[in-house]
């Protein structure tokens, strides 16, 4: 089953930290196989200003992933 990019993404700002990390996780993945991620890098660094530290951790790790 694809993974629809666009629910996972608002997952990473769940405030159960186990179902944000698994979106994270596929995320991470899904930046490794294909760019569908790269679309929300704007979002990705809004993250950075959060202060959530779990959430500026997720859109730092993304960015990375991302920056190809």
């Amino acid at each position: 089953m694809p993974l629809n990019t666009t629910e996972t993404f608002e997952l990473l700002f769940d405030k159960n930290n186990n179902v944000a990390y698994k979106a994270l996780q596929k995320l991470q993945k899904e930046s490794i196989e294909t760019d569908c991620v790269y679309p929300y890098m704007d979002r990705l660094s809004n993250m950075l200003d959060s202060d959530n530290t779990y959430i500026r951790t997720r859109g730092l790790t993304l960015i990375t992933y991302n920056a190809k």
